[in-house]
This record gives structure tokens, sequence and C-alpha cells, in this order.
């Protein structure tokens, strides 16, 4: 849903390299202690099972964004549950992130020893007007935006956030940790063809080491993604790769388990962890929505192998079927 803005954003870029002769390479243009603060996509996507064992942190991405649909393979349900809500809040911070890191490829438009501004550009085919703002609020620390406004409008009061941040520079102690939010609701009023599925927002906050911009693979990495679309449904998925390779996810959400996607919302709670392999445990809790008022809550418990399908599976009330034995998973209990 982010895709033209990324075509902007890398228009844009191609467009200050033609007039400025730069590269694409190292710039020497006294903005790279503004450039430092802000994180590159492969350093804060979400981590899971099925990426952590190999190091990578590269964004699958899902067929639809949409709230907890499983993949279609037979994999763990649980397992697909978690990666689904990981896959979409990567898409969308992908979107945004690449399309930023391509601009800050070239020279700002201006800069001054507390700012750097890129822009404002206004692409002939888009409606509309966008540019990219670092601030220094401190020592080695930062505030950036990405704003828009219509293309019609001249007026600087028009501009919009839609992504808002903080960073820290490398000489800070902070350097690696972070946040951001994106505003999808006005990126939908400014580019409603573009976002037409996209509403609410998506809260970001990392902690990387303090070294990730050498090595973006670097471990131990926490982050933390809330997403609030609009409606009732929202979630919150912590993801923790540690440096052996193993991992934790912990996910508190209001939203609806059923495949289908058209009941009620239930309130659901899943830690799980997994090993350097990709074989992991969830504990799952999930009460309301279409449960009968006689079950206040459901237990369960799901294992995976390495292929990422269900080994075992069990839950307090025979809610679905009970698989495999206990003894299969990677993990024991709590």
């Amino acid at each position: 849903m982010y895709v033209k803005t990324r075509l902007w954003l890398a228009g844009y870029s191609l467009t200050l390299c033609a007039a400025t002769g730069c590269t694409l390479d190292k710039l020497d243009d006294g903005a790279d202690a503004f450039r430092d603060s802000v994180p590159k996509t492969e350093s804060i996507a979400l981590s899971g099972p099925d990426s952590s064992s190999t190091r990578s942190t590269a964004v699958a991405v899902p067929s639809r964004r949409t709230l907890a649909i499983p993949p279609t393979l037979p994999y763990a349900k649980w397992y697909g549950f978690t990666r689904e809500m990981r896959q979409g809040v990567n898409q969308i911070t992908a979107d945004v992130l690449a399309g930023v890191w391509t601009i800050l490829q070239v020279p700002p438009s201006t800069i001054s020893q507390d700012t750097a501004s890129w822009g404002p550009h206004t692409d002939e085919l888009e409606p509309v007007t966008h540019r990219f703002r670092i601030t220094r609020v401190a020592l080695d620390e930062y505030d950036y935006r990405l704003d828009g406004r219509p293309k019609t409008s001249t007026d600087e009061a028009d501009f919009r956030a839609v992504l808002t941040g903080h960073g820290y520079g490398k000489a800070h102690a902070l350097h690696g940790k972070g946040e951001f939010r994106i505003d999808l609701d006005v990126a939908k009023s400014l580019d409603p063809f573009a976002h037409a599925n996209d509403s609410g927002s998506v809260q970001v906050s990392y902690e990387l080491p303090h070294d990730f911009r050498e090595s973006p693979d670097l471990l131990p990495r926490t982050i933390t993604a809330k997403v609030d679309p609009a409606g009732e449904a929202w979630f919150t998925v912590e993801s923790s790769a540690l440096v052996d390779h193993t991992g934790r996810i912990h996910v508190d959400a209001h939203v609806d388990i059923a495949e289908s996607k058209d009941t009620k919302l239930e309130d659901v709670v899943i830690d799980s962890h997994w090993a350097a392999s990709g074989a992991g445990r969830a504990d799952i809790d999930f009460s309301g929505g279409d449960l009968a008022g006689s079950v206040p809550m459901v237990d369960a418990v799901e294992c995976w192998g390495t292929d990422f399908m269900q080994s075992y599976y069990y839950d307090s009330v025979a809610f679905a079927p009970t698989v495999g034995e206990e003894s299969a998973c990677v993990y024991p209990g709590k």
C-alpha cells in the first residue's frame, strides 16, 4: 500500500542525483550525523522462528495485509497466526523506511547545524507533495518526520506527518534505541487510492546493538510494534532475537481468531519461544468473543518442528482436537 510512496522517493533521489552528480555510495555532504538516527528496514523487522536461525531479517510479503490470517500452507495454527501479524507490520515499515532511505542516499536540499531537509518534491503523477526532515533536539539526539500535503497546496501549514520518529547518533550512549510512528489515516487522506485498505497507526520501538549500522544482523535485538487500525481490533507484538539465535514473541491482541474473520473479537495472549533450528512452542490464552459464557478462558499449547508443522496441540476445553504428545515439544511447559 506504500508502494507509491517508495516509488516517489526513488524517483526523487534519482532526480537529485541527476542534478547534483551524486553517487549512491558514501556522501560527503555533512548529513551523516543526521542519517545515523534513522533505522533501516533490515534492522527493525520483527523476527520470528522462520528468520532467527539464519540471521535473516528479510521481509516476507503476505498475500494481503490484514489482521492475523494464517498462511494457506498447513503450518501450526498459532505459529501462522503470529507470523501473519509480524509480516503485516514488517510490510508496512519496509514500505516506508525503504523509501525514506532511498532519499537519504542523496544530499539534503537544505542543511544547517541543527536541521537537514530533503524536498519538498512533487511527482507529476502523484497527488501529494512530500518532504523529509531531521532535526537535532539535543547532543546526538534527533527527531525526524516524513510530511505530505496536497499537490495543489503551497501552504506550509498544510504539511501533515505520515511518519514521525526519534533516534540517536553514533556518539550517543543510546544509539540503537529509538521509536517511530506511521499514521495510516494521514497517508490515506493524502492519497486515498494508494492507501485504500490502510487505517489507524503503527507504533514501533526498538533496542538494537550499538554497532547495528555496520552490521544489521547483530543480536540481540528487541522490537515492539503496536497496531491500531480503524475499528475495535488491535494487537501488540514484542519480538526478541537473542545472540544464540533463539527468540521469543509476546502478543497481546483483540482480534478475531476464526479463520473466516467474520465473527466476534477475542482477547488473545500468546507467548512463543523457539530454538535456533526454528522449532518452537506457543502458550496461548484466549477469552471472550465467540466463546460460550460458561467458558471464561481457554488455555492452549502448540508446538511445531523445524518444518513449522504442528507436532503437538492441547487446549483446556477441547476447542480443537489434541494432536501428538507434549514430549514432542522442543521446550517444556511453563
